[in-house]
């Protein structure tokens, strides 16, 4: 009989930052190219509670390029203990033109739909430097895509 290996933490979802809180981003509500500029999107970490003193590696993965690196998390510093979800973010590439895994193309910026994978897994100590492992051994995950819209610019007055 095998046993469920469970992950030490799922994504619950993306949001977007506004006055009033965190909103869900989707693609029926775009971003504006202000949005895209000043703001992160955040997503939000729900943490297994068997796991709670173990520190989190995370990977975006943004129209499909390869995973972007983003800082450890530990517990107890970065993560407080006896926290169940944990809110992160990231900014969307700044970059005008960038390439695919597969030596596409890919516009970051550009206004359309857009797609993130989020991947988290248990950090290792002596993993520090040396490739990261989202193993389901070490008790890995990765999101299913989550899509969301970039709105075109509208400005009429450009100089």
């Amino acid at each position: 009989m095998e046993s469920e290996i469970a992950p030490v933490a799922t994504v619950t979802g993306l949001y977007r930052g506004t006055f009033s809180g965190l909103e869900p981003l989707t693609k029926d509500i775009p971003l504006t190219l202000d949005e895209v500029r000043r703001n992160p999107i955040f997503y939000e970490l729900e943490l297994e509670p068997d796991l709670e003193d173990t520190d989190l590696i995370v990977d975006i993965i943004y129209d499909n390029v390869s995973p972007m690196r983003m800082q450890d998390l530990f517990r107890g510093t970065d993560i407080p203990k006896g926290v169940r979800f944990w809110p992160d973010w990231f900014d969307i590439p700044p970059y005008q033109k960038m390439t695919d895994m597969d030596g596409r193309r890919v516009y970051p910026r550009a206004a359309g739909i857009h797609t993130v994978r989020i991947r988290t897994a248990r950090r290792k100590i002596v993993q520090r430097g040396k490739k990261r492992d989202f193993g389901p051994a070490n008790h890995g995950y990765i999101s299913p895509v989550f899509e969301f819209a970039i709105a075109a610019d509208t400005s009429e007055a450009r100089e």
